[in-house]
């Protein structure tokens, strides 16, 4: 590989909530930290519902913003075809969550991390210095590399970069979200997650209110093809047929209203998790909440 061109003690790579997360921890303990991002923005496009408990926050020691949180929630209600509902009271919060990302970043880089975007991660090499791992020279697309690094942290999502560059892991089991940001639905504060096979075969459905009668209505469901057909069935049959949807505040306006979403890693824990100066985290190492796709 070729000479490093830029050097850290943490190399990040990817800059959702994982990378975001790691990329300010460190720069808080004072090392020197650069966060990676293939995309050109931080946040978009959104995958995942954009939950996150009381609980989580207290220990990623944050205090998020009220600009990046569109409404406070008492806990979740699953539902079942036979009409029964169990309600699980945990306090959190619906994000907006490409402005949560973009927060972690900007609080990672005031504690003196540096984020580079559009740069991806393309090949890495371990090094060595009087017989001893030393770290890890990294190649990629973009102006920062190659990047020595001491530490690197996969943060990179269900595509998994570092695991598949030195095929540390097989790729995991997938299944297919998706959702539409629909208006005007009704809410009582609580996240409701339907447990209905007839519309999502071996996954379930889901409404997470947002702010101004806003909601995310979707569904995950291992029949990647007829996803947008369950859920738009599912939509059609059960109170939500005359509502509006929209496009989420995120995506660009002059597109076609259309759902977001993506794919989520069900194999569970992948079995190498860290190895000399690497770390993967999140969906990366196949950490993902059942309930809460992240």
């Amino acid at each position: 590989m070729d000479t490093p061109k830029t050097t850290c003690d943490v190399l990040v790579i990817g800059a959702g909530p994982g990378g975001g997360s790691a990329a300010l921890h460190s720069a808080r303990s004072g090392l020197d930290v650069i966060m990676i991002e293939d995309h050109s923005e931080i946040g978009t496009p959104v995958h995942c519902g954009e939950c996150i408990s009381e609980v989580a926050i207290k220990n990623l020691e944050l205090i998020i913003p009220d600009s990046v949180v569109s409404r406070p929630v008492d806990g979740i209600r699953v539902l079942f075809p036979d009409g029964t509902a169990k309600k699980l009271s945990e306090p959190g919060y619906v994000l907006e969550k490409h402005l949560f990302e973009q927060w972690l970043a900007e609080e990672a880089v005031s504690e003196g991390a540096k984020v580079h975007l559009s740069h991806k991660l393309t090949g890495m090499e371990k090094t060595f210095s009087d017989g001893q791992f030393s770290g890890w020279i990294c190649e990629g697309k973009g102006e920062q590399f190659p990047i020595q690094a001491k530490v690197v942290i996969d943060a990179s999502g269900v595509g998994g970069v570092c695991s598949k560059l030195l095929k540390l892991n097989p790729r995991p089991k997938v299944i297919a979200g998706m959702q539409y940001e629909m208006l005007e639905v009704p809410t009582d504060g609580y996240l409701d997650f339907y447990i209905w096979p007839n519309y999502a075969a071996k996954g379930y459905l889901w409404m997470i209110p947002k702010s101004n009668g806003r909601a995310n209505v979707g569904l995950v469901t291992e029949d990647k093809k007829g996803a947008v057909k369950s859920l738009d069935r599912f939509i059609e049959e059960h109170g939500f047929k005359d509502l509006e949807i929209r496009n989420p505040p995120w995506r660009k306006e002059g597109v076609k209203v259309r759902g977001f979403g993506g794919t989520i890693p069900i194999s569970g824990p992948h079995e190498v998790t860290h190895t000399d100066g690497l770390m993967l985290v999140g969906d990366a190492a196949g950490f993902t909440s059942p309930l809460f796709e992240g």
